[in-house]
């Protein structure tokens, strides 16, 4: 038991120097860094996927039903508010983004605006596109018909209220 505690501070002073380190970088290397971490959290996230993945065939060779539940991480949205409200951290499957508050304020109105979640879907798509592509990439989005856009609407419109 032991090991797990140098762990953490071994992790701790790593943290206290990367922080140390950001200080010393300017904006344009802040947001490369913020994309590389991105891809690491994302190859993680799918590892992981794979892991349960695995274990889900396992269990369809064994007999033992299929748990749902199990894929619904894949597209989990999660909306945190940052620094008063003037930024914005959506995770999308563990995938983190980061938004102004500008930007989430369109997005509010886009899926405030829609008739319902397939054309949300596809007007966050053509959004997307047109102002953040990099949201696209990062959630592997290829297509309006993605279900992350769907679950991106369910949880802007569920929090949020147009403001003006």
């Amino acid at each position: 038991m032991r090991e797990p505690d140098k762990e953490e501070a071994s992790r701790q002073k790593i943290l206290e120097e990367l922080s140390e380190m950001i200080t010393r970088i300017d904006t344009k290397g802040i947001l490369f860094l913020m994309k590389q971490a991105n891809i690491l959290i994302y190859n993680q996230n799918v590892e992981s996927l794979n892991k349960k993945l695995s274990g889900i065939e396992a269990q369809k060779k064994k007999g033992v039903p299929e748990d749902i539940k199990q894929y619904d991480e894949i597209d989990e949205v999660e909306i945190e508010e940052k620094t008063g409200g003037e930024n914005f951290t959506v995770s999308v499957g563990g995938i983190r983004l980061f938004f102004t508050r500008e930007e989430m304020r369109c997005m509010v109105r886009i899926c405030h605006a829609s008739e319902d979640e397939i054309d949300a879907a596809r007007r966050l798509f053509a959004w997307f596109s047109r102002e953040r592509s990099d949201v696209l990439s990062d959630c592997s989005i290829t297509g309006h018909t993605h279900r992350s856009l769907k679950r991106i609407y369910t949880k802007l419109v569920r929090t949020y209220k147009v403001k003006e």
